[in-house]
């Protein structure tokens, strides 16, 4: 079957769950929040940091001119917005993270589906701005609790293990992925 996609129609909701998202953040968090732009958003033609500033002036924008890395250390906790490798990577480097985006696992495979509900369940993943925000303000005042805990640490684990697995010996263990 062939499904035909709005994209104008669905960057509009993505941004308006965005929005939604940081108004219903408490005040105190409102006021931390770096929306960092996708790397490709000058060629959208959606003028979305112009839309962000008219939505929240207070809000920092990134544009992408400071290093991914840099933010990342500036930040409590990192909420993807789509997901993406960024997800991967946080997650490997054990950063405290968030994911939400629109549409559930419409994006994912079947043998994916599994995996991802580990995540889901620690309350790594969400699928509405509700309950991302919910989540942010409950674990604000004590993050690195909530991201120690034995079921964010064992999700964040076994999803690794699965999709993001770090490794001291790269070409070692793709050869001998390669040769299996």
């Amino acid at each position: 079957m062939v499904q035909i996609e709005d994209a104008n129609d669905q960057f509009e909701k993505y941004l308006k769950d965005q929005f939604h998202l940081c108004e219903m953040l408490n005040p105190p968090i409102q006021r931390k929040i770096i929306v960092r732009m996708k790397g490709q958003w000058k060629k959208t033609g959606k003028n979305e940091d112009v839309q962000w500033r008219q939505f929240n002036s207070n809000i920092a924008i990134d544009c992408g001119q400071t290093p991914l890395r840099r933010l990342i250390q500036r930040s409590r906790i990192v909420v993807h917005s789509y997901d993406s490798t960024g997800i991967l990577e946080l997650l490997a480097m054990n950063v405290p993270m968030i994911a939400f985006w629109q549409d559930g696992y419409d994006h994912l495979r079947d043998s994916a589906l599994v995996h991802y509900q580990v995540l889901v369940d620690a309350g790594l993943v969400f699928f509405t701005p509700k309950a991302t925000a919910e989540k942010v303000n409950k674990i604000w005042d004590d993050i690195p609790a909530w991201w120690q805990s034995s079921e964010v640490q064992e999700a964040r684990k076994q999803f690794c293990k699965k999709y993001a697995r770090l490794s001291n010996a790269p070409i070692r263990d793709l050869k001998q992925a390669l040769l299996s």
